[in-house]
């Protein structure tokens, strides 16, 4: 837990009411910074957004995480949906957005999208687990556009071939896409993927596009794993307010270590300070 990173720190054994006091008072002098770090990050080029599950007071709830170039902020909150997604990105973000294929991202409509390939490389290999006959003929298929458009950006990358090159590939990749999902299959679980690739056609190879885009929403998976071992060794939150101060010292921390700055030293410079004069990990904020 964020207390024990403080016991740590401080050098003194702390009671649990005394450590959540101290988490508590840390986060709400650390509230000018999660803002900025949310503002900053609703500011970038490019967020790559996840979520998990999450427990606050024994009630499902969810961790939401945004990552960006030089910042990371997390948001606990008891909605799933756009509403709380909308609360770290903006609801009128216009940049790019790396994600998973969960629907509510869809609804950021004034963002360029980029599907992860990981997830749908994933998806066809489970599939290719258990189908059989004729019903490998598919997933096998979008498994091999999907890993040559890989090889692309790695050849644009290597600058074997343009930037315009890639660009047209991307454009002959996702006819050949479109072509190959568009008959109905037979095998329900093979319905259901080219389904899910039509929804997502103009997401598959943005990243062949725009150079500097991920095809895949690692960075938001490594920015979350933490919590997860959290979760899976605390449970979540016991309150909201345990929950909010989560969020703010998380986000606070994991900005700092992006920036390579000792997290702990910083939070330790901010609750020295006096009132309006507590320092910024952000400059210019």
């Amino acid at each position: 837990k964020i207390s024990r990173f403080f016991q740590a720190f401080f050098g003194i054994k702390l009671t649990r009411g005394g450590s959540c006091q101290i988490m508590l008072r840390a986060a709400d002098r650390c509230e000018g910074n999660y803002q900025a770090i949310i503002q900053r990050v609703r500011q970038s080029q490019w967020i790559v957004p996840d979520e998990t599950g999450w427990r606050i007071g024994g009630w499902l709830a969810w961790m939401h995480a945004a990552v960006s170039e030089d910042a990371v902020a997390y948001l606990i909150a008891r909605q799933r949906g756009f509403e709380a997604s909308a609360l770290l990105i903006g609801e009128n973000y216009a940049g790019k957005l790396i994600h998973d294929g969960w629907a509510s991202y869809d609804r950021f409509w004034r963002a360029i999208h980029q599907t992860c390939l990981a997830h749908l490389l994933r998806r066809c290999h489970e599939l290719l687990e258990t189908a059989t006959r004729g019903a490998v003929v598919f997933p096998r298929k979008v498994q091999a556009l999907l890993q040559e458009s890989l090889e692309t950006r790695d050849r644009r990358d290597a600058k074997q071939i343009t930037a315009k090159g890639a660009k047209k590939r991307a454009d002959d990749l996702q006819k050949r896409m479109t072509k190959l999902v568009m008959p109905v299959k037979t095998h329900a679980a093979n319905e259901r993927l080219a389904a899910h690739l039509q929804r997502h056609a103009n997401h598959l190879f943005t990243f062949l596009r725009h150079k500097g885009i991920d095809a895949t929403n690692w960075r938001a998976e490594q920015a979350i794993r933490p919590a997860v071992v959290n979760r899976k060794v605390w449970g979540g939150n016991r309150t909201e307010a345990g929950a909010k101060a989560q969020s703010i010292l998380m986000t606070v921390l994991f900005t700092a270590a992006k920036l390579k700055r000792d997290g702990l030293q910083f939070v330790s410079q901010v609750l020295r300070s006096p009132n309006g004069h507590r320092p910024m990990l952000l400059q210019g904020s």
